[in-house]
């Protein structure tokens, strides 16, 4: 004869472990003598005196729809509301039974990268002019850094033409 214990601290009274009875005994107030079944995707938890298969997706990963962000699943029973098992990607938003794509979100992202791409060639321009500059100034100038100069300050000035709310903007190439 075996006990078939079930935690009944937990609401669902889920299924525990199993021990050998003693001849003779009722089963104690947290065990039946009837064995659980087990199915893939659910455990054995006890309701009004018998097993029933309640749905099982401890150790499952599943996601906020508001933050997006990844949780453990820690506890028997559904999918708690708020939270689906599809996996978000760049860019989504929840539309209430699946992820989609946020163009304007993702528009956002693309415009505050053009602007801060802009910002580092502009740097990087102003950075080689001024070089350039003081090479002519100071009368240390190698052969074709005027030239240098005049491409690094047309590269500039398309720089600066760049409207980085396109977000098919292409960028001028380096001289």
């Amino acid at each position: 004869m075996i006990n078939y214990y079930f935690d009944n601290t937990n609401e669902l009274k889920p299924f525990t472990h199993e021990l050998e009875a003693n001849d003779n005994t009722l089963p104690p107030d947290n065990a039946l003598r009837v064995e659980p079944k087990f199915k893939d995707g659910y455990w054995p938890c006890e309701k009004n005196g018998e097993w029933v298969l309640v749905e099982d997706h401890r150790e499952k990963t599943v996601y906020n729809i508001e933050t997006k962000a990844p949780v453990k699943i820690d506890y028997l029973g559904e999918v708690r509301d708020g939270f689906t098992e599809l996996e978000p990607f760049d860019f989504c938003k929840w539309d209430g039974t699946k992820w989609v794509l946020d163009n304007d979100t993702k528009n956002e992202s693309i415009i505050k990268n053009n602007q801060s791409l802009k910002n580092a060639l502009l740097n990087e321009a102003n950075e080689k002019i001024s070089i350039l500059l003081d090479a002519i100034d100071l009368d240390m100038a190698e052969d074709g850094d005027e030239e240098k100069l005049k491409n690094w300050k047309k590269y500039r000035i398309l720089l600066t033409r760049i409207d980085t709310s396109d977000i098919n903007v292409i960028f001028p190439t380096k001289p």
